[in-house]
């Protein structure tokens, strides 16, 4: 994990501006911190780069930051790792690069030199680079970046027309903005309220993120973007029998857990005891097993909660380990406290990470203290391994009337008839209706959660009607029909993007690089290319995912209709009492005063119902962010 820095000045670079910068983003590496400006020319010194390095990879150990051509016409800095890394090279060789060492730095550097700003669509891997390019143009250079396919590695960026700059922190950008930017509200109360529709907004107005699958080119004063991957949406695999899904799956599984395992530490592991984690964890020990796994050694990590907790799995953990024979570090939840969070915010010029992401802040030193510069974790198998019962309108839509017929006797087998014939015939009526009154339905049915006596009373009528025109604006961004809707939101979600930004920097604080091989372009693929039922069938999610590990995983995992909860009622209590204390004047604008005092209420027995919990986490985030910076 490298954190990325950078500026273009028209009127020239200041070297404490770029030092400053790197400064911020200097505990993202542990292996040294360094600059580049482009002074080295006959021309003035118009862009300067930074990078803080954490070397992962053997490869890496050959590595350098910022990265020069022969020439020192482009330089580049690249945080994150290739999972194509076979493949490109070959390729490139293949077209006649010369490769000065085995890095994926250099090969992101040929990349660009052979297909220009393309290049991003023959990168596969997690991924936000960015580069500067002389060679058109010494006193016009391009500024070229981007990030990979779900956004896993974050780049912010601020243009005002004569100064662009980036980086991996906010913390690397607002300090060099004066004056400093206004709080962005609309992203606040969408914070807030958990609507989650701005893709490219940031806590600060005029500070974007750069779009997962975009890149940005800066040539000439203008500033230009271009997607480089999207989702297709449309089911493409179907097998007459289950089993080739399986072994398809399987394949794919194991090689994503391979290409994500590159490492010249050991590859540390979660493993919660769930369905996915464990799988990867075995996956990995199997691959070991084989001499095929890149990385020298595994150990695994689980979090321990307290035995009779929603929290506690250790037993699930522990089976995981006894299959494979394997070691198993159980370390407690961290719940710091609620300063640390409101100081999180003041220092990284952000939100304060949720609890249930701060709850591993042991796990992950305890693997950084073991040697462990890689963790591997199941993020992703929630998302695109679940399914839907959607099914009953993918058989629709293909005239299946088998297929149909099987999934209604198999779900009424669990959920018996009466709930289960309207659920499979509403679908059917919907999927055969036409889309422009489908379109209309779905309008309705959020016209009327609107209109709902509950619906937000705790902002003001000003704030949900800007809500509501966002959120409008993104629906009609997408496609009206369920299945399709569902994948490609998933690939565009902005809360996933801000939960991956948050969590790959407390990784990075700790020493350590996140690796996931279900957010992996491969298993993405796969996932919107098979139908629903293979993923979902008679009540049980991650169909899939059980059958085609039985004999990998333990069956005592794969069997599991159970999953943890990490309930934090003391945190919630303190999160109201923040939000309750500044609300006047720091949310005045946003929120109602009497509907926010219904919502911070607690209950009762003096705890914050967890039906509440997220949005009064969002209340206490926008509230210390703004303690700090309004």
């Amino acid at each position: 994990m490298t954190g990325l820095a950078g500026l273009w000045c028209a009127d020239g670079v200041d070297p404490a501006s770029l030092t400053a910068m790197t400064d911020a983003i200097a505990d993202r590496g542990q292996d040294g911190v360094a600059t580049w400006i482009s002074s080295a020319f006959e021309h003035a010194s118009l862009v300067g780069l930074g990078a803080s390095m954490l070397r992962v990879t053997s490869e890496a150990q050959e590595e350098n930051q910022p990265h020069c051509s022969e020439d020192v016409r482009i330089a580049l800095v690249f945080d994150g790792y290739l999972t194509n890394w076979e493949e490109l090279r070959a390729e490139l060789l293949g077209l006649g690069a010369v490769l000065r060492n085995r890095t994926d730095t250099e090969l992101v550097l040929r990349a660009y030199q052979q297909w220009g700003e393309d290049c991003a669509r023959h990168l596969d891997g997690e991924f936000a680079l960015a580069l500067v390019d002389f060679r058109a143009n010494p006193s016009d250079p391009l500024i070229y970046c981007a990030r990979d396919h779900m956004g896993l590695r974050p780049l912010f960026y601020h243009f005002d027309g004569r100064r662009l700059l980036f980086g991996s922190d906010l913390s690397a950008l607002v300090p060099q903005i004066t004056p400093r930017p206004e709080p962005d509200f609309d992203y606040l109360a969408g914070v807030m309220a958990d609507k989650w529709h701005q893709r490219d907004a940031t806590p600060w107005r005029g500070i974007k993120r750069l779009l997962p699958a975009h890149s940005m080119s800066l040539w000439g004063n203008r500033l230009t973007f271009k997607e480089h991957w999207s989702l297709n949406p449309e089911v493409t695999i179907r097998y007459d029998r289950d089993e080739d899904y399986f072994e398809l799956y399987r394949h794919l599984l194991r090689d994503s857990v391979r290409r994500t395992s590159r490492s010249h530490g050991p590859l540390g592991v979660t493993v919660s005891g769930g369905l996915d984690s464990s799988a990867l964890y075995c996956l990995a020990y199997e691959l070991a097993e084989r001499g095929e796994l890149p990385a020298p050694t595994i150990k695994g990590y689980s979090l321990a909660g307290e035995p009779g907790s929603p929290a506690y799995e250790l037993p699930f953990a522990r089976a995981a380990a006894e299959h494979v024979g394997g070691q198993l570090t159980e370390v407690p939840l961290t719940q710091p406290p609620i300063e640390w969070f409101t100081e999180q915010a003041r220092a990284r010029y952000d939100l304060p990470i949720p609890t249930n992401g701060a709850m591993s802040l042991g796990l992950e030193n305890a693997a950084a203290a073991d040697g462990c510069r890689a963790l591997m974790g199941g993020d992703g198998g929630d998302e695109w391994l679940q399914g839907s019962v959607h099914y009953y309108r993918e058989f629709t839509e293909a005239g299946d009337i088998g297929g149909f017929a099987r999934a209604l006797r198999e779900d009424a087998a669990v959920d018996g008839w009466r709930r289960t014939l309207p659920i499979a015939l509403r679908h059917m009526a919907m999927t055969l209706l036409p889309e422009s009154i489908r379109v209309q339905g779905r309008d309705y049915k959020r016209r009327k959660a609107r209109e709902q006596q509950e619906y937000l009373e705790w902002m003001t009528e000003e704030v949900r009607h800007r809500l509501a025109r966002i959120e409008d604006e993104y629906i009609t961004s997408m496609p009206s029909e369920p299945v399709r809707w569902s994948k490609l939101n998933l690939s565009r979600a902005p809360g996933t993007d801000m939960a991956n930004t948050m969590m790959q920097g407390q990784y990075a604080r700790a020493g350590l690089e996140p690796r996931n091989p279900m957010l992996s372009k491969a298993f993405i693929e796969f996932s919107a290319s098979t139908p629903e039922h293979i993923r979902r069938r008679a009540g049980q999610s991650k169909y899939i995912h059980r059958m085609a590990l039985r004999g990998i995983v333990p069956d005592a995992i794969l069997d599991r209709s159970t999953k943890a909860d990490f309930p934090s009622p003391e945190l919630d209590r303190a999160f109201a009492n923040f939000a309750r204390k500044n609300a006047d004047p720091l949310l005045s604008n946003m929120c109602d005063n009497a509907g926010l005092k219904r919502l911070l209420r607690p209950d009762a027995s003096g705890t914050i119902p967890d039906e509440r919990s997220w949005e009064v986490w969002g209340v206490y985030a926008c509230a210390a962010f703004l303690y700090h910076f309004r």
